[in-house]
């Protein structure tokens, strides 16, 4: 594996967060009727953080309050344990079940605008958390025993601030400049892997599709991620097998048979083939003209990207990567070029999914895939 495709993301040193991802069969639920949406004050603070009141139990984004208390999070996608100094709880999504110390409880979990949501009151009764809500504002407030204020106080001294975001929460019209439609590809490389289904959440959100180049062996370990993206209308790409420069471009015959392997697996997976590949790497320097006269005649058409997110690089930095995505973007577009943007399916990148695509949708942008009949876009300007 390249330094691409980390599966950890460390965060002021305090979070360690693994694919913890629920299935899909734990329902999706949006803001819709019967749920309603506020925000989340930790201590004297008021946050970014939005909270849901669902059949009248109070729910949070479990990712982000986890950053915000400083409870470290990590697992896999069938149970993920969240642990502060002196205890600890793991979460077993496809029972519905939550075990702390000998003590099982039933609990619901649920995805929603791809967060993973869990019951406030698993915080109270794990780690000693206060739990409080208003529902006159609405506000809920999380407290530690470090805060100064009731919650009387806090209301007062967040008033502003909660009258302005009960206004968007309950969904005034906001005008929005008129753009037309500008066409921008998303890629995403290295998948698919136990974040996969809430990149895909984020993306159903947005309205938005991507092209996923993905290695074989992820394919096998995650058929029903790749059938999700498929009919979700996103497209499969191809990525080779190994990650591995030693080998995948150990000779042009060896990276030929990595192709033909992984779309042999994306075909057991999903039903389908693809001509889209994307080399280790990106194709320059190694994947040189003999090793493209060698795979492209067999029926490929090789993709590379014209704006590199760096998601790979600066894991712990989410604002550096938003905002050098979208000034990359800026430029391209300026020369007149449709932008190609590399991203990568992994934790990381959640955090900056969702700012990305409402400003490009905002700006105007339609998000499409990429396909076998489009001219491909590489660094060798190789047209085949």
């Amino acid at each position: 594996m390249n330094k691409r495709n980390s599966l950890h993301i460390c965060r002021s040193g305090m979070l360690i967060f693994i694919a913890v991802i629920l299935f899909l069969a734990s329902a999706s639920i949006t803001e819709a009727a019967g749920v309603r949406v506020f925000p989340i004050g930790y201590n004297d603070e008021l946050t970014d953080i939005k909270g849901e009141m669902h059949r009248k139990v109070l729910y949070v984004p479990i990712r982000e309050v986890s950053e915000k208390l400083h409870l470290r999070m990590s697992g896999t996608s069938e149970k993920f344990v969240l642990q502060g100094s002196k205890h600890s709880v793991t979460i077993i999504p496809g029972k519905q079940q939550a075990v702390s110390g000998s003590k099982t409880m039933s609990i619901q979990t649920y995805v929603s605008s791809g967060r993973t949501m869990i019951p406030a009151s698993l915080l109270k009764s794990t780690f000693n958390f206060g739990i409080a809500y208003d529902a006159s504002v609405p506000v809920a407030r999380i407290t530690s025993g470090k805060q100064k204020l009731d919650l009387q106080g806090f209301v007062e001294q967040n008033r502003t601030a909660l009258r302005s975001d009960q206004g968007k929460t309950e969904g005034k019209p906001q005008q929005q400049k008129p753009t037309s439609k500008k066409p921008i590809y998303l890629t995403f490389d290295d998948g698919p892997t136990p974040h996969t289904d809430e990149l895909l959440n984020i993306l159903d959100q947005y309205k938005a599709r991507g092209t996923f180049f993905m290695l074989g062996p992820n394919i096998t370990a995650h058929p029903g991620a790749v059938k999700r993206l498929v009919q979700s209308g996103s497209a499969a790409g191809l990525h080779g097998i190994s990650h591995e420069k030693s080998k995948f471009y150990a000779s042009p015959e060896s990276a030929l048979e990595e192709m033909k392997q992984d779309n042999e697996a994306l075909h057991k997976a999903a039903g389908i083939q693809t001509t889209l590949i994307r080399t280790p790497y990106g194709s320059k320097p190694y994947f040189t003209q003999e090793y493209r006269d060698k795979v492209l005649p067999a029926g490929f058409h090789l993709w590379d990207w014209n704006v590199d997110s760096e998601d790979w690089k600066y894991k712990e930095d989410h604002e550096k990567v938003i905002r050098s995505v979208l000034e990359q973007i800026e430029k391209v577009e300026k020369q007149g070029t449709v932008p190609i943007v590399l991203m990568h399916d992994q934790a990381a990148t959640l955090k900056v999914l969702p700012e990305v695509l409402k400003t490009l949708r905002d700006e105007g942008f339609s998000f499409e895939v990429l396909k076998e009949g489009t001219v491909p876009v590489n660094f060798w300007h190789d047209k085949r």
